[in-house]
């Protein structure tokens, strides 16, 4: 059996996803850096970031707001991420 790196939890099972207000932005670059790949957007107060990939200016928000989810914008593929809970959300 595969190893998992990350869990995966409910996202009614997490205790921040309350916190979910955008998940949708017409930004197509990363706020700080301009990165125009693997976006990720802040679910409490929008603005959009790159990835651990790339300069994790995502991560870097999430340390100076405490600002919990972020969700994958203009990507082939799709999640939500909650730091605080360490785990993506179903």
């Amino acid at each position: 059996m595969p190893m998992q790196l990350h869990p995966k939890m409910k996202k009614a099972e997490c205790p921040h996803s309350k916190e979910i207000k955008v998940t949708k932005s017409s930004k197509k670059e990363c706020e700080v850096c301009r990165d125009k790949e693997h976006l990720r957007i802040c679910t409490s107060c929008g603005k959009v970031f790159c990835c651990e990939s790339h300069n994790a200016h995502d991560t870097e928000h999430f340390k100076n707001t405490g600002h919990p989810i972020i969700k994958t914008i203009h990507c082939d593929y799709d999640f939500i991420w909650c730091y605080k809970c360490n785990a993506y959300l179903e």
